[in-house]
């Protein structure tokens, strides 16, 4: 030890660390037992003992669980087919592309003739001839089709499929034999596929005006809210109907009776709290949802008292504090995302009512 300084004098150290150790081993090569010997076997052993449960406990920590499909995939097999036929009826354009794993290629159009459970036929009008090389490999495809709940909005669908063989025909028409897809894959925008609801799915729709609240409701406890400015209730006469809903906002129709007897000035901008109350697609259950919307845009004159139609945005949704409902909380609603219930609620129906009802 350097006295002046008060540190330790490093070469000394390290020559007796050295010292100790190989004495130890020394005892240990000629088996003698000696205190220092054994404190080295326990402290190797203990220090192995202490890695191995280790990693064991840090093994068996939770993992991210991932969701069994996302909801955007049709799996089931009659639904896949409803969609392939009526890619056939509507004689849909097929977007067709080599599987990027198996190298990019340019992209080529085509028609889809038949859907069996054997697989499908594809005309392939821009493509005269085949490498016989092509059979086994995988292409992906895209169509689009005209849904009967909105026949205005075309839907893209896509799936992959694998090349099984194929027919030339003697005026240089390709047909490609595909085998049939495992799931089918809806790519649109969900926030903006908007559905029509039937009546009986919308059990209740009421909206208070944020300006005709009772001065010192609890914008937190609906049981405050009083009367609502527009009610409707399934099955009775009605002051306002649910047009069409996304999982971004509603469209409302506000009957005539209403605009003539309600004292209520409508305005861009103007905000309502909601309740929603709508039925499960399989009428399984129902579920109520609380959101604040604000009037983005008067489809006829705002001041109408014969006809009048709004488009409303979902503003804020409210969360129950605890089950049973004791209260809400109010959170914001992301623009690019929608009320996620309210989003998937849409999506379900959408596909519940194509099956139903076929293809308009």
């Amino acid at each position: 030890m350097n006295e002046g300084l008060g540190v330790l004098d490093i070469p000394r150290f390290d020559a007796a660390l050295e010292d100790f150790f190989s004495r130890m081993f020394e005892d240990i090569l000629a088996g003698r037992v000696t205190l220092e010997s054994v404190l080295l076997v326990v402290a190797f052993f203990g220090a192995f003992a202490g890695l191995t449960t280790l990693a064991f406990v840090f093994s068996k920590q939770p993992k991210e669980v991932m969701l069994e499909k996302p909801i955007t995939w049709i799996t089931g097999y009659g639904q896949i087919m409803d969609l392939l036929d009526a890619a056939v009826a509507q004689r849909s354009k097929v977007r067709v592309s080599f599987h990027r794993d198996l190298g990019a290629a340019r992209s080529s159009d085509g028609t889809l003739l038949e859907a069996g459970k054997d697989g499908l036929v594809l005309e392939m009008s821009s493509i005269r001839a085949i490498n016989p090389a092509w059979v086994g490999r995988t292409l992906e495809l895209s169509f689009r089709l005209r849904m009967p709940d909105n026949p205005k909005l075309l839907s893209t669908f896509s799936f992959i499929a694998e090349i099984t063989g194929y027919e030339q025909l003697p005026d240089e028409v390709l047909l490609l034999k595909l085998s049939r897809p495992l799931r089918l894959e809806l790519n649109q925008n969900r926030m903006h596929l908007r559905v029509e609801p039937p009546d009986k799915y919308v059990r209740t729709f009421r909206l208070w005006a944020e300006d005709h609240m009772p001065r010192r409701a609890d914008l937190h406890d609906p049981d405050h809210w009083g009367e609502p400015t527009y009610s409707w209730t399934y099955g009775e006469e009605n002051e306002v109907k649910l047009v069409n809903i996304s999982g971004g906002g509603v469209r409302v129709e506000i009957a005539p009776a209403a605009l003539r007897t309600v004292d209520n000035k409508i305005t861009v901008n103007q905000h309502y709290y909601a309740q929603l109350t709508v039925a499960a697609p399989d009428f399984s259950g129902f579920a109520t949802h609380y959101v604040t919307l604000r009037v983005l845009k008067c489809f006829d004159d705002c001041d109408s008292r014969s006809k009048l139609s709004l488009g409303m945005a979902f503003a804020t949704v409210g969360v129950p504090n605890d089950p049973p409902l004791t209260g809400l909380r109010w959170r914001s609603v992301n623009r690019d995302f929608g009320v996620r219930e309210i989003d998937d609620w849409a999506y379900e129906l959408h596909l519940e009512l194509y099956r139903n009802k076929g293809i308009a």
